[in-house]
């Protein structure tokens, strides 16, 4: 079977939907900071800490995580084993229902939703075609897996963007 029309299409839609996200992200947040902490007042250190992200840490963390999801890629056509492309695969999907699940609950616009609506055919359409090579339990078990170590590089990454600020503010 050739992966290659199924794997390729992951670092372009991901590149995309992160680019959405860079341009949007900062002025969306200094927009609607006041409305967030009005409506979500038990977020508020969370919303305090996104205001704080800037453009360039942002760029830096989608450019970091890109590079996972273009390394894996390659690793899965190379070895012809989609276990590490599938896990970036789960970790993006979760990610783009997070954004669909703030779209619902914001009720308006938020960054990156054009790009999910594009995107969630397509990670749809893959997972389907996965299917057909990976039983329900390894489909899950590689989604936890993706999830785990999507999170743990999306903490340390922004720990250490948060490191870098607070060292350039001195």
């Amino acid at each position: 079977m050739n992966n290659l029309y199924i794997l390729l299409p992951l670092p372009i839609f991901f590149t995309i939907h992160e680019l959405e996200e860079i341009i949007m992200v900062k002025s969306w947040i200094t927009r609607n900071i006041p409305l967030l902490y009005e409506r979500f007042p038990r977020l508020k250190p969370v919303i305090s800490k996104m205001g704080l992200v800037t453009t360039q840490s942002f760029a830096t963390i989608a450019l970091e995580e890109l590079l996972i999801v273009i390394v894996c890629t390659a690793i899965s056509l190379y070895t012809h084993n989609i276990i590490p492309w599938y896990c970036c695969l789960a970790a993006f999907v979760i990610h783009l229902v997070i954004h669909l699940i703030q779209f619902l609950v914001w009720r308006r616009y938020i960054p990156a939703i054009l790009t999910t609506l594009i995107c969630l055919p397509y990670c749809i359409w893959a997972i389907r075609e996965t299917s057909l090579f990976l039983t329900l339990k390894e489909l899950s078990q590689y989604a936890i897996t993706g999830l785990i170590i999507g999170g743990i590089n999306l903490i340390a990454m922004h720990w250490l963007m948060g490191h870098k600020h607070k060292r350039h503010v001195r």
